[in-house]
């Protein structure tokens, strides 16, 4: 797993993630879609990320198609009116697409390595590796689960306007949070090889929605939790078995 392709898409998925997710708070994604500005700001922060976490100093093309093609992509996106879970995974694969033909046209060619990789190339992989996953497990898997769900977010919102009633608010971001807890924690199960921890974590959840699941009147609203739930912990599971098998772990 540690050939310069591995090496060179790793550091630029890496750095997308952080430009993409990290370093684009909720104010920022939406300030964007209105403002050239904005849009330009965000692609300069992606060209940025991609500049540092690549680290060979002398390459500035890379974070210039980087900046460049991100702006682009967005603001093509941005003339759709609608968002929607489709439009999220065509602007991702678009960048991803950007990413390989840059190591496979450009890098690899040129005999171009990340600075951190010719350091500690061991090191730099593990850090990159599980920075990635936590990235994906938070930020990124919050957005696209949020994609997932938002058709049954539909259909209960408009359930409770017809029937005349105000839908009962629980904590502030609290299953953005109990999201990420639960796919982190499926992350440290499957990196140490307990197993046992994922199957009593799904268990344990179904308990706590069991009583919900019984009330009628809640019915749309646990099926929506359940769906959402089993999406999330899907999502979590192949991006930690990836990067177990990516770690090298056995």
């Amino acid at each position: 797993m540690n050939s310069p392709f591995f090496q060179l898409t790793l550091s630029l998925f890496l750095a997308h993630l952080v430009g993409d997710f990290l370093l684009q708070p909720n104010s920022l994604a939406i300030r964007k879609k209105k403002s050239v500005w904005m849009m330009s700001l965000h692609s300069l922060i992606n060209g940025a990320t991609a500049y540092l976490i690549l680290a060979s100093w002398s390459t500035w093309l890379v974070p210039l198609i980087f900046s460049t093609s991100h702006f682009l992509v967005d603001f093509t996106k941005s003339r759709f009116k609608k968002d929607s879970l489709w439009l999220f995974l065509a602007d991702q694969t678009l960048h991803l697409t950007i990413i390989l033909l840059l190591v496979v046209f450009y890098l690899l060619p040129n005999s171009i390595l990340s600075y951190w990789f010719m350091m500690q190339p061991e090191l730099a992989s593990t850090i990159m590796v599980i920075l990635s996953s936590l990235i994906l497990l938070t930020f990124a898997g919050g957005l696209f689960i949020g994609y997932c769900v938002r058709p049954f977010q539909e259909q209960i919102k408009d359930y409770y306007t017809k029937v005349k009633k105000e839908p009962v608010e629980g904590l502030k971001e609290g299953g953005k949070m109990i999201g990420w807890l639960e796919r982190l924690l499926i992350f440290v199960f499957v990196i140490t090889g307990q197993y046992a921890g994922v199957g009593f974590l799904i268990a344990a959840k179904s308990v706590f929605r069991f009583g919900e699941l019984k009330e009628s009147e809640n019915r749309k609203e646990a099926e929506y939790i359940i769906i959402g739930t089993f999406i999330s912990f899907l999502f979590a599971l192949a991006v930690s078995i990836i990067a177990r098998l990516a770690l090298g772990i056995k």
